[in-house]
């Protein structure tokens, strides 16, 4: 059984002798995010995202490593709600073969998304001692690690021979953290 593991490994990487940095880029794009449970809201705001090419794992599937940054705050029932997320995303993408300057691909994937949330809400207070109504905060936090599925389409635009430029919409799903983006960006060429 290890033999047969070991042996499909090493055919695994033979297609994938290609593997390595070829490219390095970033990006910024917006992002909506549904939260479901006892309300549902949903927020939305900008991210800023790299990324690198890999290289293929196998004929048209190129290896598409990323992280992202997401942050907003929205007001809800007289709070002030902050969301962020750090994620951390392995992707693999399915190079559509096609005719023109235009490369489109499919993709998914597996991230980690790290999620962090703070409420603050002002109210007035009244203080028997002084006999004054002064404005209090009263704010709370909280941080999550969610697994999502990343599914994705996108394509590429080649500029030159050392830079591409891409857009992709993606939705993931992330139990009750579910969110849309769309990015573009720009790769440059290592190799």
């Amino acid at each position: 059984m290890a033999i047969a593991a070991a042996a499909l490994l090493f055919a695994t990487l033979g297609f994938g002798q290609q593997l390595g940095l070829h490219e390095v880029g970033g990006g910024i794009g917006y992002e909506s995010v549904s939260f479901s449970g006892t309300t549902s809201q949903t927020l939305g705001g900008f991210l800023i995202a790299a990324h690198a090419n890999l290289g293929e794992l196998a004929k048209d599937l190129v290896l598409f490593p990323d992280i992202e940054y997401f942050s907003t705050s929205k007001d809800i029932s007289g709070a002030t709600w902050k969301v962020s997320d750090f994620a951390i995303n392995a992707n693999v993408h399915y190079n559509i073969e096609m005719e023109g300057m235009v490369k489109p691909y499919a993709g998914a994937g597996l991230g980690i998304n790290f999620l962090s949330t703070t409420g603050s809400s002002t109210f007035p207070a009244y203080n028997p001692i002084t006999q004054t109504i002064s404005n209090q905060t009263v704010s709370i936090s909280g941080s999550d690690t969610r697994i999502g599925i990343n599914l994705l389409i996108g394509a590429n635009y080649k500029l030159n021979d050392q830079m591409t430029v891409l857009l992709e919409p993606r939705y993931v799903l992330a139990s009750d953290f579910n969110h849309f983006e769309i990015k573009a960006g720009v790769s440059w060429a290592l190799k």
